[in-house]
């Protein structure tokens, strides 16, 4: 029953290799390329941003009390720390084992009980590393009419969200560029004159620049939303902010200063083509396939380019996607010449158009039938899976080659045998040597496999896909 096994079952296993070739194309469909494996790293990374407060004030109201919350937290392996002027990162390396997004919501909780007891207008964010908080495309926005300040608001409220609307798009960050703001420059003598204070002026100006609902009124039918606009955004509203006021004099921001509009300090100075300029960087979706996205944004940008000024140029300088294009070449390459030379081998030595045939259908099968596991395993098209494959193919290359060769022997030792004694012979003489073969290449990988923290988790990847690739093989072979 054995060795009538593939005779009986003629029809089905036509049909069955008929839905793998159908599966294997639809989820090379549905498979998302990266450069990377989607590896959530133990990793979390708070930064906290304090402003221009000295270092060695950064470090005993802002660091430190945020790594002794932050060591409560349990699972935590490792605390680095980097102060600066006005801000801070720490990053905290948990155990492999944990679950990263509890980890983070722990340690959200630890922060938020000093949080009152940090400086005030202190920002922190807090975030787990995983290759998709890295821009994935980067472009240089320049002008030569308009100033930094112009440049980077046009960045900021119409290149921004015009990108933003692409599917697939989690953030477009806006480097680089200048901020508008407004100096008071405070009088002191008139203050004294006055009986106003700093601290007067400082609490005036903390109190506006907002917009408050104030409830509804109601007249007969109809319902009023009132508010109480004090949003300040030119310098006339500014010179007319009332610091004091009382039955004799009211007096403005303007009677004891003098304000003035420059430019904001910037830490960061962008140059693209030798002129200052903003870099836009574009950070993926975790689950957005990174070709379709990037084909996406170019033609969002070919539209974008109609509503920008003239002289305003945006062009790209960094693309993730076109390094994986350039290992799907390879591959893709790698295939078609094992291909062709397998071909070419079975031709000259074997002198058979039906064995090279059979290569020709086998080879593809196998990698189709790879790629539906590949998807239903939730694996992505990136630089380990792609290497494996491509390490693969040679072997399922050799392997095809040796099959075929073989039963092309024992045909010539045993002409009078059927073609299914002749298979199921040559299958069983060299199944052994096959697995031994696979599995001393695949034992090149354990170490690697073996490795901890990133890089081990990134071979693991290659073993795996390595592992379904030659098991796939075994299966069609």
């Amino acid at each position: 029953m054995k060795k009538l096994f593939f005779s009986t079952y003629k029809s089905p296993l036509s049909l069955v290799i008929v839905l793998i070739i159908l599966g294997g194309m639809f989820s090379y469909s549905k498979l998302h390329t990266s450069l990377f494996p989607e590896i959530t790293f133990p990793k979390i990374k708070i930064i906290a941003d304090a402003g221009e407060l000295p270092v060695d004030r950064m470090m005993l109201t802002v660091t430190r009390p945020m790594e002794l919350a932050i060591k409560k937290v349990p699972d935590l392996k490792t605390l680095r720390s980097t102060t600066s002027r006005g801000s801070c990162e720490i990053s905290a390396l948990m155990d492999w084992n944990s679950d990263i997004d509890l980890d983070l919501q722990r340690i959200e909780s630890k922060i938020a009980e000093i949080r009152q007891t940090l400086p005030a207008n202190t920002e922190i964010q807090v975030e787990r590393m995983n290759p998709s908080i890295l821009p994935v495309i980067g472009y240089t926005l320049e002008s030569k009419t308009l100033s930094p300040i112009d440049l980077k608001h046009l960045a900021t409220y119409t290149i921004k969200p015009f990108l933003s609307q692409v599917e697939g798009v989690s953030e477009i960050r806006v480097i680089g560029g200048k901020e508008k703001e407004y100096r008071v420059l405070l009088n002191q003598s008139k203050m004294s004159a006055l009986g106003i204070t700093p601290d007067m002026v400082q609490n005036v100006l903390s109190e506006t620049g907002f917009i408050r609902s104030n409830g509804y009124l109601a007249d007969y039918r109809k319902l009023y939303l009132s508010i109480t606009d004090a949003s300040i955004n030119n310098r006339e509203k500014l010179l007319n902010t009332v610091v004091s006021g009382n039955d004799k004099r009211t007096v403005y921001l303007k009677d004891i200063a003098e304000i003035g509009i420059a430019e904001a300090k910037e830490y960061i100075k962008i140059n693209a083509n030798g002129k200052e300029g903003i870099l836009i960087a574009v950070i993926k979706q975790p689950d957005a396939n990174l070709i379709d996205l990037s084909a996406q944004m170019i033609t969002q940008l070919t539209e974008l380019r109609k509503i920008l000024p003239s002289d305003v140029t945006i062009q790209p300088y960094y693309s993730q996607a076109d390094f994986v294009k350039d290992t799907v070449k390879g591959v893709s390459d790698s295939l078609w010449i094992g291909l062709l030379l397998a071909m070419l081998v079975a031709v000259l030595f074997l002198r058979s158009a039906k064995a090279s045939a059979t290569i020709l259908i086998t080879i593809p099968i196998t990698l189709l039938l790879t790629l539906i596991v590949l998807q239903l395993t939730g694996q992505t098209l990136n630089i380990m899976t792609l290497g494996a494959l491509a390490a693969a193919i040679g072997l399922i290359i050799d392997d095809a080659i040796v099959v075929v060769e073989q039963i092309h022997r024992t045909h010539e030792e045993h002409p009078n045998e059927t073609s299914i004694n002749l298979i199921h012979k040559s299958i069983k003489y060299l199944l052994p040597a096959m697995i031994g073969s696979s599995l001393s290449t695949i034992v090149i990988f354990l170490p690697f496999s073996l490795m901890t923290g990133v890089a081990g988790a990134y071979f693991q990847v290659m073993t795996n896909t390595m592992i379904i690739t030659l098991c796939c093989s075994f299966f069609v072979t």
